[in-house]
Formats: C-alpha cells, sequence, structure tokens
C-alpha cells in the first residue's frame, strides 16, 4: 500500500508565520499541513486553492482542528488584520459591511451557533448560523475579509443554547463593535459601505464614520434643512415706470 508523503514547503511556514504567537507549535505544524494538502491537492491554481479551503472535506478537517485547538478566535483575527494591514500598508479605502447564513440540516445541535433564523431568500424559517463580516477594499484590485462575529438571538430553541450563557447583540451593534475594533487595531478611518439591513437610524447614530448605505424604500429619510433667508418687508414699494 502506498501512503501520500509530503513536506510543508517554505513559502506555506512563511505564508502563516504571523499566526506563530498564537499557536503551539504543533498547532502551527497542524495547520501549515492542512494548508499543503489543501495547496497541494488544487494542482496549484488559485481559482482551485481557494475553492478546495470551501469544500466539504475541507472545512470539516479546519473545524476539527479550529475546535480542538483551543486558542482565542479573536485573537486570531487580530494576528490576521496586522499581518494584511503591514502587508498591503493599508492608509485608506473601504469598509465594507454584509451578513451571511450558514444553513444546517444534520446533526445540527452539536454544531456551534446554529439557530432557527428566518432566510429572507427562501422566505421560511432554517437552522443555520447567521455571521457577520467585515470587509477592507481599497476600491480597485484589493478586497480581503478583517473578522467576524456570530449573530446569536436573545432566545433560541436549539438544545445547545439551553444552558450556554451568551450575550445577545444586534447584528447593528456587532458591526459597530468590528469597526471600532478594526480602528483601534490600526486600520485607518474610511468610508463603510453596507446594505439596507445597516441603514437604520441605531447604526448611524453610532457610526463615526462617513458612509453610503442603502435605504428601504418603506422608510423615510430625515435631514436637517438649512436656515431660510427672508426677505426684509418694505412696506413704501416704488416700481419704475410706475406713477401715482
Amino acid at each position: 500500500m502506498r501512503l501520500p508523503c509530503a513536506f510543508v514547503p517554505a513559502f506555506i511556514i512563511a505564508g502563516f508565520s504571523f499566526l506563530r504567537p498564537e499557536l503551539t507549535n504543533i498547532q502551527f505544524q497542524n495547520i501549515t499541513l492542512i494548508a499543503t494538502a489543501l495547496i497541494f491537492g488544487a494542482k496549484f491554481n488559485l481559482t482551485e486553492i481557494s475553492r478546495m479551503w470551501l469544500k466539504e472535506k475541507s472545512v470539516s478537517a479546519l473545524s476539527e482542528f479550529l475546535s480542538n485547538a483551543k486558542f482565542s478566535s479573536i485573537e486570531m483575527q487580530r494576528l490576521h488584520l496586522l499581518n494584511m494591514r503591514d502587508t498591503y500598508k493599508v492608509t485608506g479605502g473601504y469598509y465594507i459591511l454584509d451578513d451571511s447564513m450558514k444553513h444546517h440540516t444534520k446533526f445540527c445541535k452539536w454544531i456551534h451557533g446554529v439557530q432557527v433564523l428566518f432566510d429572507h431568500a427562501f422566505g421560511t424559517n432554517l437552522k443555520a448560523t447567521c455571521i457577520v463580516f467585515l470587509y477592507y477594499s481599497d476600491g480597485a484590485l484589493r478586497k480581503f475579509p478583517i473578522c467576524h462575529r456570530i449573530f446569536y438571538q436573545a432566545e433560541s430553541s436549539m438544545p445547545w443554547r439551553k444552558k450556554a450563557q451568551i450575550v445577545h447583540k444586534t447584528k447593528n451593534e456587532l458591526a459597530l463593535d468590528m469597526l471600532q475594533w478594526a480602528i483601534e487595531n490600526g486600520f485607518p478611518r474610511c468610508t463603510v459601505l453596507a446594505d439596507s439591513w445597516f441603514g437604520v437610524d441605531p447604526f448611524i447614530k453610532g457610526l463615526k464614520l462617513s458612509y453610503v448605505l442603502e435605504i428601504k424604500s418603506s422608510y423615510n429619510l430625515r435631514v436637517q434643512s438649512n436656515e431660510p433667508k427672508l426677505t426684509k418687508r418694505c412696506d413704501n414699494i416704488v416700481m419704475p415706470g410706475v406713477l401715482d
């Protein structure tokens, strides 16, 4: 029987080196081995490499690793943010906010973050994980995710949630937290782009950045008008060419 054998290439070790402060040696070795398998299996094609990271077996391997690694996901996201900031010398651009739902059908009571949520695309309630993402774009070629947060309902009927102590925050609050977190960690104050889910009063009031937001047609937009300029009243008006 032939067993596949591969060494971790130097470019993968260099690419993941920014995670070393948070990972032990064995954790770093495991994640670089997973990345090696994905890249070799994708035949060194960038499009195929991207697809390989999202395939079912790859997601399962990464999920198993992340579940057992016992490290802080927030700290890992911070290291990723600092690495992207320094690699691309980020000085300006745009923040993009969006949320996505990952649907689950089998064994969902053992998957973290799964809730019964209403999906507007399907028009029905589904068991899913809702994730809010913050992206960065320079407006041209560069676009990458900065961080993400899982949205938790205030109440849920999922079995694993009964004894869990989870702080409920709205998607708007999660978005504001991520923007503040990114700026505190060295990203510039950029213009925020978002769809109509974030075009609401609480989000706009809490946002201290310039923004371009979609507004639902059912909403009324109120803006402060300028003080009108009134002409002075004149009782005796003499019109040219008119005599008493």
